[in-house]
């Protein structure tokens, strides 16, 4: 089985058909007009996305969405590599969901590290905003931002962890519940006090 930071691949989110994820005020799925629902959310969030290979050589830039990525806070580029654009996405809405206020993680990391972008890394980001975020104020308004908020990359890295801990909770709760399925179509139980 691959793992990905002790996460089985099988846990990792893939992504569906691009068309899915493009929001469009006017619900055509234009391409000029409009955002990537992914990248619109994490923008929200406060974080913009940086892929290391060169953009110029991708001939389907939606394909760059389902590769490696790192995410970035303001003029800080955070360490960890994810796997996708969808995995990144489940972890910073976790950390904001979950953990941004809390400091009982951060005995159990070390560092969270972030670097300063590089000119080159900050006009990769504007490529790739440029083609999948063509409107942000459109984002601003479909989604609460969340900018503003506190951030701590030592809490964010802690929040890897327990992402992937949660997801493997869930996933053991799901395997779990399928005889409850078969027996009842339902994933949860219900008692009935007798008396």
């Amino acid at each position: 089985m691959h793992k990905s930071n002790n996460v089985p691949w099988s846990l990792l989110p893939l992504p569906a058909s691009d068309n899915m994820y493009w929001f469009s005020p006017n619900q055509a799925s234009n391409q000029d007009i409009g955002f990537d629902i992914r990248l619109g959310r994490l923008h929200s969030l406060g974080f913009v996305v940086y892929y290391r290979q060169d953009l110029k050589f991708t001939t389907d830039l939606s394909e760059l969405l389902t590769e490696p990525m790192q995410l970035a806070r303001r003029d800080q580029l955070l360490d960890h590599k994810f796997v996708n654009i969808l995995h990144s996405l489940q972890v910073a809405q976790f950390y904001f969901w979950k953990l941004w206020k809390s400091q009982a993680l951060t005995n159990k990391v070390e560092c969270g590290k972030a670097v300063r972008l590089s000119q080159s890394q900050s006009e990769k980001i504007s490529q790739v905003n440029s083609v999948f975020l063509k409107d942000t104020k459109l984002v601003e308004t479909v989604f609460h931002s969340a900018d503003q908020c506190y951030f701590d990359p030592v809490t964010f890295s802690a929040s890897i962890a327990a992402w992937e801990d949660y997801s493997c909770k869930l996933h053991k709760e799901i395997l779990l519940s399928l005889p409850q399925w078969r027996a009842h179509q339902a994933i949860y139980r219900i008692k009935f006090d007798v008396a």
